[in-house]
Parts: structure tokens; sequence; C-alpha cells
């Protein structure tokens, strides 16, 4: 596969899919905790908290911990977003 690192400030765009099958992408992301993005926000079950490493953990401390994902109120996915 291929790796692509880039400085999500910039604009950019996909180019089309020309065929049926969707075409996964994983997305890492990774601001200063300084960098307050409130357009990105990771929601962590709780249930999937608990299975954490104290490390892992520590990483998410500044995300919202919720009971449920389905519970969320105005879920905004990839797909539908909009600066």
């Amino acid at each position: 596969g291929d790796v692509m690192v880039r400085d999500v400030r910039h604009l950019h765009r996909g180019t089309p899919n020309r065929t049926s099958i969707p075409r996964p992408m994983v997305v890492l992301g990774y601001s200063r905790r300084w960098l307050h993005r409130p357009e990105v926000s990771i929601r962590v079950p709780r249930a999937a908290l608990e299975t954490l490493s104290e490390s892992a953990r520590f990483l998410l401390r500044f995300n919202p911990v919720v009971d449920s994902l389905d519970a969320a109120e105005g879920t905004e996915v990839y797909q539908l977003f909009a600066y």
C-alpha cells in the first residue's frame, strides 16, 4: 500500500472512484493537545477504553468517553463532513 503524510491545513481532494467497489481508507491523525480542533472528535466507548493499556488510555485522555456510539447525537461521519 501507499502512505501519505501531509499537513491537514492544506486543501485536498481525492480522485474519482470509477468502480462500484468502495475504496476504504485509514486516516490516522495527530495534533498537539493545545491545538484544539472541535471538528475532530474521537468518541471512545467506555467498554473499549477499559480494554486498553495505560499508555493507550493516556493518548485518548482528552477525548469524550461515551457509553455507546449509537447514543451520539449530531454525529457527523467522514463521508458527510463539511467545514
